[in-house]
């Protein structure tokens, strides 16, 4: 489901990931790229102790479209940078069986208006599907607050941003 590793982050490892190349050319106004991303050993565990020990492992995929101009604009406005809401496919791990679970993703990114850099995150991930409840609304809300992935979030951003065209 993902393609090749490539860098990592505190708590997780971008996978497959080709937005930022796309986001680095100036001749691309329609963002469509891929990314992906594993847990570590110490987020796994932290995941498997937020679902009560029903899910020990997840990784995920999606492919991202955006309108670049859109996304420009709105990081030289500073305050929330919000994507479109995106799908997300995944495979969970639980009780040792894989199952494919599929939710909704609409990522906002705070920009700081003085310094033009990504200060905060958002996943904004909803509508989980293929695990039962109230599973979903666990593993869900355990994505949406875990700390390493809005940081990973955050640090992508802040790659990104200096390439991004001037005002």
């Amino acid at each position: 489901m993902l393609l090749t590793a490539g860098p990592v982050r505190a708590g997780v490892t971008l996978e497959g990931d080709t937005c930022r190349q796309v986001f680095d050319d100036p001749r691309a106004e329609r963002i469509a790229c891929r990314t992906g991303f594993r847990l570590d050993a110490a987020t796994r565990a932290r995941l498997e102790s937020s679902s009560f020990g029903l899910v020990s492992d997840i990784a995920c995929a999606a492919d991202l479209s955006a309108s670049r101009s859109e996304v420009v604009g709105r990081v030289h406005a500073g305050g929330d940078v919000a994507l479109p809401q995106q799908e997300v496919r995944c495979r969970l791990v639980s009780g040792g069986d894989p199952l494919d679970v599929r939710f909704h993703l609409a990522p906002v990114v705070r920009i700081d208006k003085k310094t033009n850099r990504a200060v905060d995150a958002r996943l904004g991930i909803r509508d989980l599907t293929g695990i039962p409840e109230p599973l979903a609304t666990a593993v869900a809300e355990f994505l949406n607050t875990e700390p390493t992935l809005r940081k990973s979030l955050v640090q992508a951003a802040n790659e990104i941003i200096p390439n991004l065209p001037r005002k």
